[in-house]
């Protein structure tokens, strides 16, 4: 009878705490339950350890499973789609539990620097981003040229925590790219960090990319200096192809005092002084000097619309030295003057007598030729640009002779006529135009004659080209 008692209260635990358990009639649909589906009370195993005769313990845990493999459902799961809970320790395994949001990013901001040279040469850069592990997370292009202060990349990534690293790989575009003290060039790669801290106010600043400095592809600067003076603002610039050193042949000839004459005909160009000649052929690297063939150490080439030469080549083909000096981001080259240059120079009163002048012009009047001669140039190396007839003053009023400079620019009215421009020198000489009507038209236009009060007279359109040519300073040569 006990044995009986004991078992009837063990079956009736169990079904009140089943039905504590049990999900609502209109969740779970109802079946009749197998006859086999769980033991009965009265054939239950009793637990390990309480006799038969035991009386149950009041607080004794119920077992809600079968005897079976399957485990029991979680009661205590959140429901689908709510947050994990938040821990205060750091997760070994994935640093991004934990982390504050300001301190994760999707995106790696990188920012370059591009150095400055005076001959860019525009590429398009390309750039490819890896995780630290190695994996590729993009690539992207930005165009590099002379204008080009600074380009930006914005590449979209998985997930990371600021002090995450990543490496930046120069794919082409740039010479080479440098982080700190870290160079790379094409090909090679560079590990960057990204990083945050708190400002002055307290707020946390994030840090996702990076600021490298980018070195274009440019020329090296070619600074040419010819018989004592510098070639500026050569367009096109010279530039080094294939190591060798080339230069628009119009630009380098006359610069040495040589004459350049092209002929279209068969694309040849030749550098004149007097009967020597030295001529070049597009696109040949067959080159004759005085007449006799030779192979210029480059071809000559069109660049940017213009013909390039060999400079070496034509400067030693006239017997000028050439020095250069290579300074890394620059290169100077010196060329000294050609003795047959000189001796054809020396032929020219103003170059033989070494006149010098405050500016690059030199005006020359010559009494006994009535001839006013415009050079530029530099002491020694004048070149004649114009040469124009002129009155001078009659025989008791003569012209002053010496060297003087040009210091005003006026013009003289009179009744019925003016002279203008007015290029004062000295005092009241000057050279002016020849007596004009306020109407237009010349009052009196006689050049080749002693007619002035000591002024030097031009035609309106001479006069007007000196006017607009010469800069104040200008010296002023006059002599018998």
């Amino acid at each position: 009878m006990k044995k009986n008692m004991i078992a009837l209260t063990a079956a009736l635990i169990m079904a009140c705490t089943s039905s504590a358990f049990a999900a609502p009639n209109d969740a779970i649909p109802q079946e009749t339950p197998s006859a086999t589906a769980a033991p009965t009370a009265a054939t239950a195993t009793p637990t390990d350890g309480v006799s038969d005769d035991a009386e149950p313990e009041a607080d004794a845990p119920v077992s809600l499973t079968d005897d079976t493999d399957e485990p029991a459902p979680d009661v205590t799961a959140a429901p689908e789609g709510t947050p994990a809970p938040q821990n205060d320790a750091p997760s070994e395994t994935d640093p991004l539990l934990n982390a504050p949001p300001q301190e994760l990013s999707t995106e790696f901001k990188l920012d370059i620097d591009i150095l400055q040279h005076k001959y860019i040469i525009s590429k398009n850069a390309v750039i490819e981003l890896y995780s630290d592990d190695g994996d590729l997370l993009g690539s992207q292009l930005r165009y590099v040229g002379w204008d080009t202060p600074k380009v930006s990349m914005v590449f979209e990534v998985p997930k990371y925590r600021m002090g995450e690293k990543f490496k930046v790989k120069l794919v082409e575009g740039l010479r080479s790219i440098r982080y700190y003290d870290t160079r790379v060039e094409p090909g090679e790669s560079v590990e960057v960090q990204t990083y945050g801290y708190l400002d002055e106010n307290g707020q946390y600043i994030q840090n996702n990319g990076a600021l490298i400095e980018g070195n274009p592809h440019y020329d090296k600067e070619i600074r040419m200096h010819v018989t004592n003076r510098w070639l500026d603002n050569v367009s096109p610039h010279a530039r080094i192809v294939d190591d060798v050193t080339m230069m628009p042949v119009r630009a380098i000839g006359e610069a040495m005092g040589l004459e350049v004459k092209y002929n279209a005909e068969d694309d040849s160009v030749a550098c004149v002084a007097d009967d020597k000649s030295v001529v070049f052929w597009a696109n040949n690297i067959y080159m004759t000097i005085f007449g006799v063939g030779v192979n210029a150490e480059h071809e000559t080439v069109y660049i940017d619309g213009s013909l390039f030469v060999p400079v070496r080549a034509l400067a030693e083909a006239f017997e000028s030295t050439v020095e250069s000096a290579d300074y890394g981001e620059y290169m100077d080259i010196l060329i000294g003057e050609s003795p047959y240059v000189r001796e054809i120079r020396n032929r020219i009163p103003v170059n033989r007598d070494g006149i010098g002048s405050k500016t690059n012009y030199l005006v020359w009047v010559s009494k006994h030729e009535y001839k006013v001669r415009v050079y530029e140039g530099q002491q020694y190396t004048w070149t004649q640009l114009k040469e124009f007839p002129c009155a001078l003053g009659a025989w008791d009023t003569p012209t002053i002779t010496g060297q003087f400079e040009y210091i005003e620019r006026t013009q003289w009215d009179y009744p019925g006529y003016y002279v203008g421009p007015v290029l004062r020198f000295y005092n009241g000489y000057a050279l002016h135009s020849t007596l004009l009507y306020y109407g237009g038209g010349e009052y009196d236009g006689r050049v080749g004659v002693n007619i002035s009060h000591g002024c030097v007279r031009l035609h309106p359109d001479d006069i007007n080209w000196i006017a607009a040519t010469i800069p104040f300073g200008t010296r002023i040569y006059i002599t018998e």
